[in-house]
């Protein structure tokens, strides 16, 4: 119920990050443009992981900073399939920005938790299987996105200020969206229906248990 989103997330935002000057390039916008578009997805989401990480790690609030994060996440790929047809610049970086800034504040997120909550387990097995996932569908994803691609020079010589012009990406990006809001219901379903036991943190109650052993082995002092 977390490992699939994240798979999904990882491959969804390779793609998009991937294809950024083919999907908006044949609304005329120019490679400069959609350039910034992607490093505003990237800045910014770097910016904001850095910021949201630390708090999150010390409230130890995971569960739901992801149930916060994946609904926003799902909206932004669902706004961005008609953002290129606006032929707006501010619409895709706006959005682009919040996609960068909440998928960034995800991924760790997600790989810290899944630590919590497999442990013992090893947390280099939990991180290795999602990042792999996520970036095996990540390759799986553009290719089908690029087979979606309309006929027609996508660079927007062709450009005819119809809302579907030649070369137009707005089949991959229903393509996209479609992924990014059926597995919603999953990671916000964790916790639900008596299943509170399944999103225990196990680590903290180890390390827990674990300096309530040495307090009492000290006699009641609190061991440095």
């Amino acid at each position: 119920m977390i490992a699939i989103p994240y798979a999904f997330y990882v491959g969804l935002f390779n793609s998009i990050s991937s294809l950024i000057n083919q999907i908006l390039q044949p609304y005329s916008f120019t490679e400069d443009e959609a350039g910034i578009g992607g490093a505003l997805l990237i800045v910014v989401g770097l910016v904001t992981s850095a910021v949201t990480s630390p708090i999150i790690d010390r409230t130890k609030s995971y569960l739901i900073a992801i149930k916060i994060c994946v609904p926003i996440i799902a909206i932004c790929y669902l706004a961005f399939t008609w953002a290129p047809q606006t032929r707006t610049i501010v619409a895709p970086y706006v959005i682009l920005s919040i996609l960068g800034a909440s998928s960034f504040s995800l991924v760790p997120i997600v790989l810290e938790y899944l630590i919590e909550i497999t442990h013992p387990v090893a947390p280099e097995v939990t991180s290795t299987i999602c990042w792999t996932g996520g970036q095996l569908l990540g390759g799986i994803f553009i290719i089908v996105s690029d087979a979606l691609r309309a006929s027609g020079a996508n660079d927007g010589t062709a450009d005819d200020h119809t809302d579907r012009p030649p070369g137009n990406m707005y089949n991959a990006l229903v393509f996209q969206t479609v992924l990014a809001l059926v597995v919603v219901p999953l990671p916000l379903a964790l916790g639900c229906c008596g299943r509170q036991k399944g999103v225990r943190m196990r680590r903290v109650d180890a390390d827990r248990e674990a300096a309530e052993r040495r307090y009492i082995a000290n006699g009641g002092v609190v061991a440095v």
